[in-house]
């Protein structure tokens, strides 16, 4: 294992040059102890031109030569999920601490391969559930832990993703390669949500709707809708794809109250018992107003800052990678596990195993039955 400097910087690569790539510079820029000293990717140029403009010394295409010239403390591993398995084991082998990107394996059997040879190496594994890292989701979870709202026992996630021409191609992600890669692609988000607020999933039953057959031969579904039981409570996630108005909100009731929490519009709107018992609504109504209205404000003006050049970007998305990031770095320096290391990533992927499932069982007993009707 590479011991983590207790003061100099923590020397950190990146194994992938594409679009994530960015995010996750634009982050670890933002650290005074974290030291991006290469770029590794197949198409070194790719690399080059990320690298550059970004100051990162050294550009690699390849891993082995990257691991022995640097002598890296940490690997961020962004590549496809295919890669995730035996690139994570490679690092690790190297006595390199990893960061991967979601889902951590495309399989729960895996992910527990991948965890034993961390064991086995004495290196830390993190898994960027970004989603769990976002500002408003961070407040619903201060929310949750200061009991405003008594124990949580039913979440609802809604994530809707805008993808035009969704239906026409190209069809050459990873997540277009099989029916059901769209869950670990993007699925995986809404179900780390789930997993940090009522724990592992038990059972899941799936419906999907909307098909498309692309132009690679995949039998594609744009609409999943799955009902969770999980260890703490109960669930509803749908996950949204193509010409569908975006919404990624989630809504969580407890035994004293309710959250609603809007990821994109970085908003939470709590609702709990109050003493007005004859115009409980109507206060409970205005509270909600002006928490949403002071949240908007609040937006709009950081927003302005940002578009005159008076900020950085006010965007959630570098917020969460950022919060993830400095999750993982700390618990490094500090010698603990991480927030979401590779139990939880192997739990969330476990939960898309079962929805994936589901989904089989739900499209197996539908065909059977249009059989018998005819």
């Amino acid at each position: 294992m590479t011991s983590i400097p207790r003061n100099g910087p923590i020397r950190t690569v990146l194994l992938g040059a594409g679009v994530v790539a960015g995010t996750h510079i634009r982050a670890l820029k933002t650290f005074d102890d974290i030291e991006v000293a290469a770029i590794c990717d197949l198409d070194e140029p790719k690399a080059r031109a990320l690298s550059e403009p970004n100051g990162i010394p050294l550009t690699f295409d390849n891993l082995d030569a990257m691991l022995e010239n640097v002598s890296p403390h940490v690997v961020h591993v962004l590549l496809p999920p295919s890669a995730h398995g035996n690139t994570v084991k490679r690092c690790l082998e190297a006595g390199c601490h990893v960061l991967v990107e979601k889902p951590f394996c495309i399989s729960a059997a895996e992910c527990r391969s991948v965890e034993r040879a961390a064991i086995d190496a004495g290196c830390r594994i993190g898994v960027n559930h970004n989603l769990t890292f976002m500002p408003s989701f961070l407040k619903l979870v201060e929310l949750i832990r200061a009991c405003r709202i008594g124990a949580v026992q039913h979440v609802r996630v809604m994530y809707n993703l805008s993808i035009p021409g969704i239906a026409s191609g190209p069809h050459t992600h990873w997540m277009f390669g099989g029916t059901g890669n769209v869950m670990l692609e993007i699925g995986v988000h809404p179900l780390s949500v789930i997993f940090r607020l009522l724990g592992k999933v038990k059972t899941a039953s799936t419906v999907v709707s909307d098909e498309l057959t692309l132009t690679n031969g995949t039998r594609f579904f744009r609409t999943w809708q799955s009902s969770l039981i999980c260890e703490r409570g109960n669930a509803q996630c749908v996950l949204a794809l193509g010409d569908t108005y975006p919404n990624t909100t989630i809504h969580v009731i407890g035994q004293d109250g309710e959250v609603w929490v809007d990821l994109a519009r970085n908003t939470v709107r709590i609702s709990e018992k109050n003493r007005y018992w004859r115009i409980r609504e109507l206060v409970d109504g205005g509270k909600g107003a002006s928490q949403l209205a002071i949240q908007s404000c609040r937006n709009f003006f950081h927003y302005g800052l940002a578009a005159v050049g008076l900020r950085p970007a006010y965007d959630m998305q570098n917020f969460s990678v950022r919060n993830s990031l400095a999750d993982f770095y700390q618990a490094l320096r500090q010698e603990r596990a991480p927030a979401v290391g590779a139990p939880q990533g192997t739990a969330v992927v476990e939960a898309c195993e079962m929805v994936i499932d589901g989904a089989m069982t739900f499209l197996s007993q539908s065909e059977r039955v249009h059989v018998a009707a005819r």
